[in-house]
């Protein structure tokens, strides 16, 4: 069981720019939805909740989910990563990513409500 990226896994994620985040309600309906990460770390990736009412409350009922990256440009590579999502409202890394939001001045309806962090189960890496 794989529970880190490499560097190499890193950067084509950063390439890649979009992931597919899922969650799932309480009746273990599942939500995917594309989101562009705020973060992508070893072992988590932390993910800017803007919009994201639906996949707050999921989180909020059940906390595991799953990201899949589809990397084209690399010989149609995916990553595949079972984890747990953590909703954060505060703290250092929160004031991290509302800071850049202040230094960019970005508009209103594109301002951070929550971050979520998603810490790594697995990670699966496979040619399609």
């Amino acid at each position: 069981m794989k529970t880190e990226l490499s560097l190499e896994l890193i950067d084509l994620i950063n390439k890649n720019e979009w992931i597919i985040f899922s969650t799932s309600d309480i009746n273990n309906c599942p939500r995917s939805i594309i989101v562009l990460p705020s973060r992508i770390e070893k072992n988590r990736i932390i993910i800017s909740n803007i919009q994201m009412k639906k996949s707050i409350e999921n989180i909020k009922n059940n906390n595991k989910c799953f990201i899949n990256v589809y990397c084209k440009d690399n010989s149609d590579l995916q990553i595949k990563i079972s984890g747990l999502a953590k909703i954060y409202e505060d703290g250092e890394l929160y004031n991290e990513i509302k800071e850049y939001e202040e230094t960019n001045n970005l508009p209103d309806d594109l301002k951070v409500r929550s971050i979520i962090v998603i810490d790594f189960i697995d990670i699966e890496v496979t040619k399609e």
